[in-house]
């Protein structure tokens, strides 16, 4: 995913593998375990996200991560108000 298009908060990242057995997955946010799920909901502002895939077979552990620097956006757009007064 390339990592400057405009996200809005809420869009997801989805991690996901073909591996047998199918994957673990775990999502850091900014270093801290966030999520175990195969999908990570962004946060508004610039946050570092790490997809790790993990699977066990046969005694043996093996995995995989990603690493993403995005920007994700209000989803709300900011109103700019002005008062314009008319004097008769």
């Amino acid at each position: 995913m390339p990592d400057q298009s405009p996200y809005t908060d809420g869009d997801e990242l989805t991690c996901s593998s073909d591996a047998y057995p199918a994957a673990m997955y775990t999502w850091t946010l900014d270093g801290n375990v966030d999520s175990t799920a195969s999908t990570q909901a962004l946060e508004e502002g610039v946050h570092v996200y790490v997809c790790t895939a993990t699977i066990t077979f046969g005694g043996q552990t093996c995995s995989e991560s990603d690493t993403h620097t995005v920007t994700a956006y209000s989803k709300y757009q900011k109103q700019h108000n002005a008062i314009v007064q008319y004097r008769c």
